[in-house]
């Protein structure tokens, strides 16, 4: 495993072989082992902890809402690696849904992806599917920024803001319902000592800057908007993995309540 940039748990629980384009689906676990050049044994007890996990925050889910909804719906889950996580809010919905055969989440997320990387794939991956409603969840990348006297973000907010306006009229162009989900925030300091290499950081600033776009868009477009930036700052205690910048599982917890009444 020596080639492997990352920690195995790290590299399967993100998807990181979808970055290199592979058409591998995600429950192919021989040939994802493959891939990073292991046995297929090692990486299936990782995925066992996921699952279980994944059963879990299901049977929390159905404690907390008051209703789930069952009509069919297709839903394109379109975003980053907050997305892309075996036990993020799209696998928790799969799970809740997963004797529905006629409701479920396609992942259309890739770790890594700025609103540039979907805008490069948007027909490829994502309007080749087939779809009824998409939760937009993208911009964490975008604003990521290197920590010097330059402070070059990865996309310019005016950038991020073409790219955004893009995807919502296209989406609503061809029929979608479209919800988009707020930015949660960073924390850098953490983010820095998991990845000491990287010399980025993300500004508050510059989240709250793509958080107000993404309300005042809502409403320009007439969307629905789940608020997850809002719902994290009320919440006491710790949101974020050991990086400082995935969702912890309960706070993918929050997002499935946001969006479930939204997706009904």
């Amino acid at each position: 495993m020596e080639q492997l940039p990352y920690d195995l748990h790290f590299m399967h629980k993100f998807n990181l072989h979808k970055l290199a384009g592979l058409l591998i689906e995600d429950n192919d676990i021989a040939s994802i082992a493959r891939v990073y050049g292991i046995e297929e044994k090692l990486l299936g007890g990782i995925e066992d902890g996921f699952k279980e996990n994944l059963s879990a925050l299901a049977g929390e889910l159905k404690k907390r809402v008051q209703r789930i909804p069952e009509e069919p719906c297709v839903v394109a889950a379109i975003g980053d690696s907050i997305t892309s996580d075996r036990e993020s809010w799209a696998k928790i919905l799969n799970e809740l849904w997963k004797d529905n055969p006629d409701r479920y989440v396609i992942d259309c997320a890739i770790s890594g992806d700025t609103t540039c990387h979907i805008k490069d794939r948007f027909y490829s991956s994502i309007l080749n599917q087939t779809f009824d409603r998409a939760v937009v969840f993208i911009g964490t990348n975008d604003c990521r920024e290197l920590d010097d006297e330059a402070h070059i973000s990865n996309i310019s907010h005016e950038e991020y803001m073409k790219n955004m306006r893009y995807f919502i009229d296209t989406l609503q162009g061809r029929g979608k319902e479209v919800v988009i989900v707020t930015i949660p925030y960073v924390d850098s300091k953490r983010l820095q000592a998991y990845f000491p290499d990287s010399n980025q950081k993300y500004s508050d600033a510059r989240i709250d800057q793509a958080n107000t776009f993404l309300r005042d868009l809502a409403g320009e477009k007439g969307t629905k908007l789940a608020d997850l930036a809002a719902a994290l700052k009320e919440i006491k205690g710790g949101v974020l993995e050991e990086d400082g910048i995935h969702l912890n599982s309960q706070a993918q917890l929050v997002l499935c309540e946001l969006l479930l009444p939204l997706l009904s």
